[in-house]
């Protein structure tokens, strides 16, 4: 008998002020898919597949969605040769493709990436001595920050972007290390409120052994009402408020929304991404410029 495929995994991005997201759906492992969803019409653009890794907790997106900062590697023989691209790279594109407007070589993965403080402003979790663009891929039209105290992976960019994006760190986690990675003494844990203030959502970050997808550590998410009852949302592994109020997740290669009616609420599976499988996709033009006039 043939086994099905596993559930491709999926996180997303939000735009601060425009009902776009961005979308990672990543497997095979080594296979990344980009697309850029309409929160406001639920509908989906597919862009471009990466082979290597997207490291999605150091991304972020302009507050309009238009431009993404995302941090990749790939690591074979020939890019492990590169020295003037490297294995590893922070770059600046318009989603859902991946065509790098700017682009700086990191040649390793700690730390990388970066934020939007607005449209034209990022920061950039490089040490100023790696912070220096390609020259065929120079950020014209952006003020970049790099970042003195470059240091770590993922929480540089995914903590900062957490509390910008309103949620509050609850709970510090604690991590002791084990034989095969490391193992929950007490979890990590953040809340966001939702619009309206009615219920707030929960998330939790356990850690899991190295060899699992996704490590080193793992989302689960509960939703607390006001009378402090909670309710978990059954094995999402993102979870967040939408521009427009709702909940939205992802759960077995699935995006998934919370309607609500008449004190009802229901589940619906807004897109299963699952059945999606790597192709060549060229950049179109507009891709290809920056969405600025001038500088």
């Amino acid at each position: 008998m043939t086994r099905p495929n596993p559930p491709a995994r999926v996180r997303v991005l939000l735009a601060r002020k425009a009902p776009v997201g961005v979308v990672f759906r990543r497997g095979p492992s080594k296979w990344v898919q980009v697309l850029r969803w309409d929160t406001t019409t639920d509908t989906f653009e597919a862009g471009q597949w990466f082979h290597g890794r997207l490291h999605e907790r150091r991304c972020d997106l302009s507050p309009g969605g238009d431009l993404l900062v995302y941090f990749a590697s790939k690591i074979d023989g020939r890019t492990i040769r590169d020295r003037e691209y490297t294995h590893a790279w922070t770059a600046i594109s318009r989603p859902p493709y991946l065509t790098a407007l700017a682009l700086w070589p990191k040649g390793d993965t700690w730390h990388g990436g970066g934020l939007f403080e607005t449209r034209r402003r990022l920061w950039l979790n490089h040490a100023p001595e790696v912070a220096i663009p390609h020259p065929d891929h120079r950020p014209k039209f952006l003020t970049v920050t790099p970042n003195e105290s470059a240091s770590g992976e993922d929480f540089p960019v995914w903590s900062r972007r957490m509390e910008r994006d309103g949620w509050r760190r609850t709970q510090a986690g604690s991590y002791p290390m084990t034989k095969t990675g490391w193992t929950t003494e007490q979890p990590e844990t953040w809340e966001r409120e939702s619009p309206n203030g009615d219920l707030t959502l929960v998330q939790s970050l356990d850690a899991v052994d190295f060899k699992q997808p996704g490590g080193p550590y793992r989302e689960s998410f509960t939703l607390r009402d006001r009378e402090g009852r909670s309710t978990p949302i059954e094995d999402a592994e993102w979870a967040d408020w939408d521009q427009a109020g709702r909940l939205v997740f992802a759960r077995a290669g699935g995006l998934w929304c919370l309607d609500s009616h008449d004190d009802t609420t229901t589940e619906r599976l807004l897109v299963d991404l699952t059945p999606n499988e790597p192709e060549e996709r060229a950049a179109p033009s507009w891709a290809q410029e920056w969405p600025f006039r001038s500088d």
